[in-house]
């Protein structure tokens, strides 16, 4: 790993040994140390030196999971050796284009801060240089792992982290539940402004009610974006009994009412794209979108997918 890259992530240890790295707005990635080993959770857009930022909080050996196989949540895997990710979310590139990559990158900063790629100043830019630090990997494709719906992630001294499987945003995303800290880390599968479709919304009601049910076990959710709440704080106990309102009323009686002012992307964004070449079509292509309106939340729905 090239020492030019930079590690300066905004990071948080927001519970004992439970770290949230920021990766410059673009995505928030998991620490979770054990006394054993420790558990990364997300790998962001591709900015920096990932691996190089973890190994400054752990010199434990690291398992690495992904959410999902979105490019803001695969971008430097390959800093890693190995992966686990669900099956119905494998086939893309790890990670998506450059292109791709640096278009999304520039269009976070410009949407946070109006700017991109300078040093920390006066004006409180980003620490790292778009055409240094987000680059095509020259580390080889790490092995992809099947993540599957309950498994288990031991990192010794009583912290078993359980994966389970909330299709919806994508068709392979997972939440991770951490019972030793009390903590859900929820991927994409959960905020404020929620793109479902890749699954029947009454199945993505199911596991969301799944999450729910388990409220017993956690003191908050964490989303793979800090957009909707401040680094290192959970989602405000609005957020999940709204989103399961909102699915449950569609799926009881089949009608919403569009909303007519644009959610915090823009009414018109798509929250999935095809994957291009020969790398394969993981994420559900939508068909007619609609965007829903409620309290806090937005969420867009495939009208014609929504009972299993």
């Amino acid at each position: 790993m090239s020492g030019a890259l930079t590690r300066l992530y905004p990071m948080v240890q927001f519970k004992k040994d439970t770290w949230e790295i920021d990766e410059f707005d673009c995505a928030s990635m998991f620490l979770l140390i054990g006394s054993e080993r420790a558990l990364l959770i997300d790998c962001g857009m591709g900015i920096g030196d990932l691996r190089g930022a973890v190994e400054m909080l752990t010199d434990k050996p690291v398992t690495v999971v992904l959410s999902h196989g979105h490019v803001d949540h695969t971008g430097n895997a390959r800093q890693f050796p190995e992966v686990w990710l669900h099956p119905a979310d494998q086939g893309c590139h790890i990670p998506e284009a450059l292109s791709w990559r640096k278009g999304d990158v520039e269009h976070i900063a410009r949407r946070q801060k109006d700017c991109i790629g300078s040093p920390y100043t006066m004006f409180h830019l980003y620490p790292y240089d778009i055409e240094v630090d987000l680059r095509e990997p020259t580390e080889p494709m790490p092995i992809v792992r099947d993540l599957t719906h309950g498994m288990e992630f031991d990192l010794g001294g009583g912290r078993i982290v359980t994966a389970y499987h909330c299709p919806g945003h994508t068709a392979g995303e997972m939440v991770f539940l951490d019972r030793a800290a009390r903590t859900l880390i929820a991927g994409d599968a959960l905020n404020y402004n929620l793109g479902v479709g890749a699954a029947p919304l009454q199945t993505t009601l199911k596991a969301l009610r799944r999450i729910r049910d388990m409220a017993g076990e956690y003191d908050g959710i964490y989303n793979g974006h800090h957009d909707f709440r401040a680094l290192g704080a959970p989602l405000d106990d609005d957020c999940l009994p709204t989103v399961i309102d909102m699915c449950e009323r569609v799926v009881r009686t089949g009608e919403y009412i569009p909303c007519q002012v644009p959610s915090f992307w823009g009414q018109h964004v798509p929250l999935t794209r095809a994957c291009a070449g020969e790398s394969g079509d993981i994420f559900a292509k939508f068909g007619k979108r609609v965007l829903l309106h409620q309290g806090r939340n937005f969420l867009s729905i495939d009208p014609d997918n929504i009972r299993e």
